[in-house]
């Protein structure tokens, strides 16, 4: 668990001394071998190919971010407060092909990549197997898995997270030369604010903060990096506030009409039952049980590995990266617990793959550090084996319960075979894109859309349907 990695004399490397001028190969599997990244990303690449997981229908919010950059003809809206980060990850795709399995499959591909990018973005301040092992922990979670295949911007922010901490401590400690890290710092705070322009305060503020007050850390160059991609991130949100929304200011007051209000909350225990499911609780009184509750025992064995991560780095030169990345971890789930008032387990996967470099840590420690390493050993390798398996049964059990509450494209040829066609305005965004429809974003209203569709509101009436989407506008 060191920061830095020794120096290798060539007479310990079994170089002779008339090649000590030359770069030491490095097998692919030793400690520090590529081998051990590439092949965690493979991994997760495959785990990523189960037939419920490619065929799992488009969700709600999913089709909002690839509505604009989708070959199917759709006047749906991407929400105001909401970035196109996740939509433009998927446009290479969705421009070309409605196809849903190759969505499934590119965004799986997507994923595996940035896993491997992020895990990079760590080599040095880890070997190369911890790495990968903190990567198996953090791909094996159910909900890592279902994200990976999904046009959602949670995890790629986990990415941006994994990869900030790791290019920071990098250019603290003049690991990686300035003219590769400075643009990368940069890239990626532009990133993760694409994603999501909240992610400003949600997740780069640490790492910000951890380069503007540590001494050592201060650098002009990565502040001015962080500062110009957080800037021209927000620039995309304030041009687009401009071209789709009426202005910065309309874009920003119908962002506030979304739910939920911005407001004091505390939302731990809703956080605390969606680990396993129900994946979205809109409030306590609507998910009132725990599907999976003893694998809550897992979840606290998670954070027992990076409480004794965190333990065994302290005295070592692993301390600074252990505790940022910590840092960052808890800023980030507390943000969405004291301020976000539903549990979706998807917003704390920045937490999580942060948290699993350290419990990686952890789990190195007891398996050969501890006073007891054969026990140590045993604990490790039972918390991973019941982690892999007790996370498969759940993402089982909930893309099942997930493709039930999708019946989106069913809906929209029911309205086909009734004769619904464009110009018209449906409540619902997923049946709407479907069908060619504009329709509300959450917080919005008929009527708002109605003024902005062709003609005004005063050239649509409403009609009512029997069956599953009753009330539908459409031109007179």
């Amino acid at each position: 668990m060191q920061d830095t990695r020794q120096r290798v004399r060539p007479e310990d490397a079994g170089q002779r001394p008339e090649d000590a001028g030359k770069p030491v190969r490095r097998p692919w599997f030793g400690p520090d071998g590529l081998g051990w990244i590439l092949g965690v990303s493979v991994l997760f690449l495959l785990v990523q190919m189960l037939p419920n997981l490619l065929r799992l229908p488009l969700g709600a919010d999913e089709i909002t971010y690839i509505a604009r950059t989708s070959a199917q003809h759709s006047a749906v809206y991407l929400p105001p407060v909401h970035g196109h980060g996740a939509g433009l990850l998927a446009a290479p795709v969705t421009l070309l092909t409605t196809s849903l399995m190759a969505l499934r499959i590119w965004m799986a591909f997507l994923s595996a990549l940035g896993l491997g990018l992020s895990l990079l973005c760590w080599r040095g301040l880890r070997p190369a197997w911890v790495l990968a092992l903190g990567g198996f922990i953090f791909g094996s979670l159910a909900i890592t898995e279902l994200s990976g295949v999904q046009v959602y911007p949670d995890l790629w922010a986990a990415f941006g997270a994994l990869a900030l901490t790791g290019l920071l401590l990098h250019s603290a400690g003049d690991r990686w030369q300035p003219r590769l890290v400075v643009p990368l710092i940069g890239f990626v705070s532009f990133f993760v604010v694409l994603l999501r322009p909240q992610n400003i305060a949600f997740v780069l503020a640490p790492t910000f903060l951890a380069a503007l007050l540590i001494r050592r850390w201060r650098q002009p160059g990565v502040l001015a990096a962080m500062i110009a991609g957080t800037a021209l991130g927000t620039l995309d949100w304030v041009a687009e506030a401009y071209l789709w929304f009426g202005g910065l200011f309309s874009r920003i007051t119908l962002a506030g009409q979304e739910p939920p209000k911005f407001g004091l909350t505390f939302s731990l225990i809703m956080q605390a039952k969606t680990l396993s499911g129900p994946w979205y609780c809109p409030s306590n009184a609507s998910c009132p049980g725990w599907n999976y509750p003893l694998l809550t025992l897992w979840w606290m064995g998670l954070l027992v590995l990076v409480a004794v991560g965190l333990c065994a780095a302290w005295r070592t030169r692993a301390k600074a990266s252990s505790v940022l990345a910590v840092v960052t971890g808890v800023w980030c789930a507390a943000c969405y617990i004291l301020f976000v008032p539903f549990g979706a387990p998807r917003y704390l996967l920045p937490t999580w793959a942060l948290f699993a470099i350290i419990a990686a840590d952890g789990a190195v420690w007891l398996a050969t550090k501890s006073d007891l390493k054969r026990v140590g050993a045993a604990i490790a390798a039972a918390f991973l084996l019941v982690g892999v398996i007790t996370q498969h049964v759940v993402l089982v059990s909930e893309t099942a319960s997930a493709a039930a509450v999708r019946p989106f494209a069913w809906k929209a040829s029911y309205l086909r075979d009734h004769g619904i066609k464009p110009p018209c305005v449906i409540f619902s965004p997923s049946v709407a894109y479907y069908v060619g429809c504009s329709a509300p974003w959450s917080g919005g209203s008929i009527n708002e859309i109605l003024k902005r569709m062709p003609g005004g509101a005063s050239a649509y009436h409403e009609i009512h349907l029997p069956g599953p989407v009753p009330n539908v506008w459409v031109r007179r």
